[in-house]
């Protein structure tokens, strides 16, 4: 939720600081790029030292980037401040979310990876809708400081591990091999481990390209959308309310995904439709009164639900390497949610447009489909000449 509060006052602030859509655009960038960068290496460094410590750690990161937000008067400094914001929370998610993999069996997946998405995505949604009414009422010094007030709490209620609380302190305090997964087991000891499926690894592709380009989308969202709200003389509190019903709905997929996992698994087509109905809500968008921006909304949220779902979800498919795979699956999170805006806002700046933002992340989800098609055949092209080999082997 803190991190949305700050995603929902920020560029209102930059707004009132003089940026135009490129300005948007170089916040949007200075966050989430240094967020795709770090988080990078601080999946591989989860792996190696305690995930939770790293996790508590990047709430002081927060907590002071809140401080600098709150003080900063010029566009500069706040530019300045939004990097430490990602560099922050790239220590906390792909940490959080490796500790799932680790502490679940690989049947019982997909249930905790549910309720951890219903839990953030509903944090995720609140953070919009409040963030935009505080904003509305008190500004955004106090949306910032009620922020760093939610990153202190968190400190405090996450867990002090005692060790490296991976896979093997599992093994060891179940007594089974079969319930957890572990890139070795010790000496004279055969883990058992379940078998993965083999299209894991293609769908993992298809799933990381489809979820890379809707967070870009998403980022656009919550980074140009605030300026046309102020152009259309709205209240901040309609667009927390219109990223709150966005996430809402995102909450709901995840529900739905949980309690019916077989639907959507290794299932392609699913993974597409949602994606062609993003890229025309995507393009209409600027049309959009308040009644179409409510359907588009759930458009945007089912959209989003199902590809950050299949992305997670195949991410820690497996045995081994579920740190990197972690901070990959968020380091394409970052990378969309810089670059898509970022090209938008440029091409606002060029080409003079208030669309412009919004058809390039539109054109970013079409290409995205385009290319996990290819990703698709390719990699069935290969499972299956892998499987000739082995049986005429």
């Amino acid at each position: 939720m803190q991190l949305y509060l700050i995603h929902t006052a920020a560029p209102f602030k930059a707004l009132h600081l003089g940026a135009g859509p490129l300005g948007l655009g170089l916040l949007a960038a200075a966050a989430t790029g240094t967020y795709a960068l770090a988080v990078l290496v601080t999946g591989r460094i989860g792996d190696r030292a305690p995930r939770l410590l790293l996790a508590r750690t990047a709430c002081i990161g927060a907590i002071l980037a809140c401080i600098g937000l709150t003080l900063a008067d010029r566009l500069t400094l706040l530019l300045l401040f939004m990097p430490l914001v990602g560099a922050s929370m790239a220590f906390f998610w792909p940490n959080v979310q490796a500790s799932i993999g680790d502490q679940s069996a690989l049947g019982d997946l997909p249930r905790q990876l549910g309720r951890f998405n219903l839990s953030w995505s509903s944090g995720k949604a609140c953070g919009f809708l409040f963030g935009g009414a505080i904003l509305s009422a008190l500004g955004a010094s106090t949306t910032f400081t009620v922020a760093s007030l939610i990153l202190f709490a968190i400190f405090f209620v996450l867990p002090m591990p005692e060790s490296r609380q991976g896979p093997l302190s599992v093994l060891l305090e179940r007594g089974s091999a079969r319930e957890v997964s572990t890139t070795a087991a010790p000496l004279g000891v055969a883990a058992e481990l379940p078998a993965i499926d083999p299209r894991a690894t293609v769908f993992r592709r298809l799933a990381w390209a489809a979820n890379c380009t809707a967070f870009g989308l998403g980022a656009t969202l919550t980074f140009h959308y605030p300026r046309m709200v102020a152009a259309r003389d709205w209240s901040p509190r309609v667009f927390g309310v219109f990223l709150g019903l966005v996430y809402l709905t995102q909450t709901l997929t995840f529900a739905l995904l949980m309690r019916r996992p077989e639907a959507w698994r290794f299932r392609r087509l699913r993974l597409y439709l949602p994606q062609v109905l993003m890229v025309v809500a995507a393009a209409a968008l600027p049309l959009a009164d308040r009644a179409r921006l409510g359907v588009s909304a759930l458009v945007f949220g089912a959209g989003l639900g199902i590809c950050y779902c299949s992305s997670i979800y195949y991410s820690l498919l497996t045995h081994e390497r579920r740190g990197r795979n972690a901070g990959v699956h968020e380091a394409l999170i970052g990378l969309g949610a810089m670059m898509i805006p970022f090209t938008g806002g440029l091409l606002a700046r060029v080409l003079e447009s208030a669309w412009a933002p919004y058809l390039a992340a539109a054109a970013s989800v079409a290409l995205s489909l385009v290319l996990q098609e290819i990703l698709y055949r390719s990699g069935r092209t290969v499972n299956a000449d892998r499987a000739g080999v082995e049986a005429r082997g």
